[in-house]
């Protein structure tokens, strides 16, 4: 610090005296121009006083040993004469020759084309077609003498010699309790918050040191408060299973725990920045610059990935009881909103198709009690017989489809699926005979998959008989399948009534219909389970279908030595 404090005291100085001297050779310089245009002005205006434009003594004009050069310039920028060069290219296009020509008179400092130097020039106007121009090259005007230079440097010397002594004397008055001050506060920075600075005068420096042992007892005080809170509270917000966000009045995050992070995506550290540079969701935004008072709000969250969120805001208050941010609480409701969904879905789904069969069951029942002629008894029972039936297929494909849902590791047997297919088919042969149908069946018997082969079995179970149910007499079922490019493909195509195009998107889901005339009696449970056993397969599903020509189901399963465990 002593060299720096003597360095910058030397260099302000000079730095001083460079000013000072620039500014006043800047400011001889103008004056000498302004006098040398003066000059020249009245040696033109001698001139043409005393008519003596073609006279021989305009030669006899000098400053500081110079001789003045002068032009005569005719309207048309001619060189008519001039006294140091015979032959001149056109001036009408020099700035002092047409101020001249437009106001009587004008100057220039500028760099002459014919001699190569800067030349100080002054035209005065004679006439309307005549312009008198003298001129002498800058540098023959003398700013300074030898004279002057031992003077000059005689008091830069002083000036120097005074700023180093000035600035040693400095130098040991704040140097040593500098040190002390600076040894006391790295042992602070390092912990031992019990050192004190010694007090050894009363001036500036003094009050200094005092202050700065008052500061440190304060500081030992508050950041072992500070600290004891700080570890309470980032032990509180790294285990919270919700994330934290808080933000200042000016929308700069002064909080966000790491759940929130994870939450919204965000990498890195982003404590003041602006939260709406790292959140993209309007809804928050807005929720967040709303009023600063306690809310409570579910939004849908769109980015990163689509999330259900509850989330509650209050107000930051500082001790003059005024709003000086906001803290947002933010819970992902998400996988709640889905079960709590799917559960009511599915419980009126559940309650809606066993109600039917039941009620059925229930009113034949009761109708039997009154019932005395056989035949009629004999018909309500079978309608009894066929809705208990329909009761225990429902229960059966929940079971099913219960089971595949919850299945969480896949069975890796090796199977032929040609000849699953084949035997579904066989299982068949009666419907298919009293409703006149034939099933074609072309496929590579080569072919080897690997998974759980009662699963298969009851997919294409599936998938054949609603060929059957839903095709009309006499027709044809198309059941293909092949290999390509490492997967396995099943076609099974029929020539039915066909699925309304608005339905398809919805043909997958539990308990779905298109409507009552095409439920033929099914539970609404077959092409769920056909899906979800796809996804055990790893493979896609597809399905094409004209209303009154046929639906069309294509089946992509992926082929591999090993299926890894798949949870649903």
């Amino acid at each position: 610090m002593k060299k720096r404090i003597l360095f910058s005291s030397l260099i302000t100085v000079i730095f001083a005296l460079i000013i000072v001297t620039c500014s006043f050779i800047a400011l001889v310089n103008i004056k000498g121009i302004e006098v040398t245009k003066e000059t020249l002005k009245t040696y033109n205006e001698i001139l043409i006083r005393t008519d003596s434009l073609n006279g021989d003594f305009i030669e006899e004009f000098h400053i500081n040993n110079s001789d003045v050069r002068f032009t005569f310039i005719d309207k048309n920028g001619n060189v008519i004469k001039d006294t140091e060069n015979k032959s001149l290219e056109n001036h009408l296009n020099r700035e002092e020759v047409l101020g001249a020509f437009e106001v009587g008179e004008a100057s220039a400092t500028r760099l002459s084309d014919t001699q190569g130097v800067n030349v100080v020039y002054f035209a005065t106007k004679v006439n309307d077609d005549l312009v008198l121009r003298s001129s002498v090259p800058l540098n023959t005007i003398e700013f300074f003498t030898a004279d002057y230079i031992k003077y000059y440097l005689i008091i830069i010397l002083l000036v120097l010699f005074l700023s180093i002594g000035l600035s040693l004397k400095l130098i040991r008055a704040i140097i040593y309790p500098l040190k002390e001050l600076k040894s006391v506060t790295n042992k602070i920075a390092n912990g031992d918050y019990s050192r004190r600075v010694n007090i050894f005068t009363n001036d500036e420096i003094g009050s200094l040191a005092n202050t700065f042992n008052n500061m440190a007892d304060q500081l030992q005080s508050k950041i072992s408060d500070s600290l004891d809170k700080q570890n309470k509270l980032e032990a509180i917000l790294e285990s919270m299973e919700s994330g934290v966000i808080a933000v200042d009045n000016n929308k700069k995050v002064i909080l966000i725990n790491p759940y929130a992070k994870n939450l919204f995506g965000i990498e890195g550290d982003i404590i003041g920045e602006n939260i709406s540079e790292h959140i993209i969701d309007y809804d928050l935004i807005s929720f967040i610059k709303s009023i600063h008072e306690i809310e409570t709000k579910e939004i849908k969250l769109m980015h990163p990935i689509e999330r259900e969120l509850r989330i509650k805001k209050a107000p930051i208050i500082n001790y003059r009881k005024m709003p000086m941010g906001v803290v947002v609480t933010v819970l992902d409701i998400t996988d709640i909103k889905r079960l709590e969904n799917i559960r009511s879905q599915f419980v009126a789904n559940v309650s809606h198709e066993l109600k039917t069969p039941l009620t059925s069951i229930k009113g034949f029942a009761e109708t039997l009690k009154y019932v005395e002629d056989t035949s009629t008894r004999e018909k309500f029972l079978d309608i009894i017989d066929k809705e208990a039936e329909r009761l225990t297929s429902l229960i059966n494909d929940i079971l099913i489809l219960s089971n595949i849902e919850n299945s969480n590791k896949m069975i890796e047997d090796e199977f032929s699926p040609s000849e699953v297919i084949e035997d579904v088919i066989n299982m068949f042969t009666t419907n298919v005979n009293k409703k006149e149908v034939i099933i074609n069946y072309e496929g590579n018997k080569s072919v080897v998959l690997i998974g759980d082969k009662d699963k298969f079995f009851q997919m294409m179970l599936n998938l054949v008989e609603n060929a059957i149910k839903y095709s009309a007499s006499k027709t044809i079922i198309k059941i293909n399948s092949y290999e390509r490019g490492g997967y396995y493909f099943i076609i099974v195509e029929d020539n039915g009534i066909g699925i309304p195009k608005e339905d398809l998107p919805r043909i997958f889901e539990r308990f779905y219909r298109v409507d009552k005339s095409r439920a033929k009696g099914g539970t609404g449970l077959g092409l769920a389970i056909v899906k979800h056993i796809v996804k055990i397969f790893n493979g896609e599903i597809y399905v094409k279908s004209v209303l009154n020509e046929g639906t069309k189901f294509t089946i992509k399963l992926r082929k591999s030595k090993r299926l890894k465990d798949i949870n649903y």
